[in-house]
């Protein structure tokens, strides 16, 4: 417990001379049991938490220092894993993994000297194309576009909620000592109603030095997103186009995620395909920013109350469609709770549909599970 509120407790003594102090933080954290066929299980939990402390130091300036914690995701052979299949988890019983230490994970100090426009110096990070789908909503592993990059330099933030806003960040990147970063986006509501809302944001980066760090020098996508309220019913579609280049070969992602609520009736639906350059067997893996190559995913669910939902949830998942026998469906149910606001909790189980000798899922047949999350 020390190491959690250490940082903060530290950060908040440091800035106590602000005339305003605001301390945020997200909290995610889960536990899952995989059984094989024998019902023998294999035990799970990891958690993510991000803890911010923000000093406003008169109406135009402030000052954060980010920090996080988070469970070392890795196998015995320290591989990813994924859930579903022998969990993308931490070992329930490795504490070096599990009990991780809180990290610096950024510092950002806000000039806003005209309305509508900020000049922000420090660690700025940036993504394109996250996900809806409730098990790669998060952008530093999973998106369609660009996961999380960070940059130590400079940029500037404009716009307001009736035309949109958008951002330029330039600085060094922390995938190598030898590259700068250039990032540029704009979310242009074309549509901005009370009842009916559409934003088209486009965004692109480029890397440029003696060594990048990573696999591609720039990424091309654009985000659409589109809403439409009639009283009881609602729909909403949600759509990620996203380009980069990989061994001299255009790699594209495709992301589609429409919803729909009528009454206590919801449905909603995840598609996502990309596709990777095939030469020289190059690995589907080292291409995208997902697990998989193919995801489609369907849940109808149903408001019991307005503190309780029931879902059934299919899940179909190829991870590279140039190997045979990796892809398996997954069908479960899910309970959702809502003890307050911005806070939730999950209670699931399901079943793996697939081969004993699947490379992705292994024996894990059955599995059940919770998650919990809190923001502030």
């Amino acid at each position: 417990m020390r190491k959690i509120i250490l940082p903060i407790a530290l950060a908040a003594t440091s800035f106590a001379a602000a005339a305003d102090i605001e301390i945020h933080g997200n909290v995610d954290f889960d536990f899952a049991s995989y059984f094989d066929k024998d019902f023998d299980p294999t035990n799970a939990a990891n958690q993510d938490i991000d803890l911010y402390v923000k000093a406003n130091l008169d109406e135009n300036v402030s000052v954060t220092v980010y920090t996080n914690t988070k469970s070392n995701v890795t196998n015995a052979d320290q591989s990813a894993e994924i859930r579903h299949g022998l969990a993308r988890s931490t070992a329930i019983n490795s504490a070096d993994d599990r009990y991780t230490a809180f990290n610096f994970d950024g510092v950002e100090l806000r000039w806003t000297p005209f309305q509508d426009v900020s000049l922000v110096f420090g660690d700025l990070t940036y993504n394109a194309g996250a996900f809806n789908y409730y098990f790669w909503r998060d952008p530093s592993r999973y998106a369609a576009i660009a996961r999380n990059h960070t940059v130590r330099g400079i940029g500037v933030e404009v716009g307001n909620e009736k035309f949109g806003d958008g951002k330029v960040y330039i600085g060094a990147t922390e995938e190598s000592k030898s590259a700068i970063a250039v990032f540029a986006t704009y979310g242009l509501k074309l549509l901005n109603r009370p009842d009916e809302h559409l934003t088209i944001t486009p965004s692109v980066d480029w890397v440029f030095g003696s060594e990048i760090g990573r696999g591609y020098t720039y990424f091309f996508g654009t985000e659409l997103d589109y809403s439409k309220s009639l009283e009881v019913f609602n729909y909403s579609v949600y759509a990620a186009y996203g380009l980069h280049p990989y061994k001299g070969k255009a790699v594209h992602s495709f992301l589609v995620e429409p919803s729909l609520n009528y009454d206590f009736f919801n449905l909603g639906l995840n598609y996502f395909y990309a596709i990777v350059n095939k030469e020289d067997d190059y690995k589907a893996a080292d291409q995208i920013f997902t697990d998989d190559q193919m995801l489609f995913a369907v849940e109808p669910s149903f408001n019991i109350t307005k503190k309780f939902s029931l879902g059934v949830s299919f899940e179909y998942h190829d991870p590279d469609s140039e190997i045979k026998d990796d892809e398996f469906e997954f069908l479960g149910m899910n309970f959702y709770l809502y003890p307050t606001i911005n806070t939730n909790l999950v209670f699931w189980f399901g079943y793996n549909f697939s081969e004993d000798k699947n490379p992705v899922v292994g024996k894990s047949k059955f599995a059940l599970g919770m998650s919990a999350h809190a923001e502030f």
